[in-house]
């Protein structure tokens, strides 16, 4: 029963994210000649100011080691509580030893 499920989530995800065919009859309108005069990019001159540029605070390295310590942090947490739950089930199975008499 579960296979049946785990294989009909994974052929939902596939037909979610699965992207239209077009026919080849039709054109996308990406493709369509234009009957106009070309399309200019907007100057200084026709009254459009230059947009600034986002800046990130961190560069591309610190960015880096951030997202693989998080990423260690997060894998460490998860064999953190792997092995605590294994201590758990090793302890609770471990029958206390009965004191030997003489």
């Amino acid at each position: 029963m579960q296979r049946k499920i785990i294989i009909a989530l994974l052929l939902s995800g596939y037909i979610l994210t699965a992207s239209p065919q077009t026919s080849p009859n039709t054109q996308s309108p990406a493709t369509t000649p234009s009957r106009g005069p070309a399309a200019t990019t907007p100057g200084p001159t026709q009254g459009y100011q230059e947009v600034p540029q986002y800046e990130p605070p961190f560069s591309a390295p610190v960015i880096t080691v951030i997202v693989f310590a998080v990423m260690a942090g997060i894998i460490g947490i998860i064999l953190l509580s792997y092995y605590l739950s294994v201590n758990i089930k090793r302890r609770a199975s471990v029958k206390p030893s009965q004191p030997s008499r003489i």
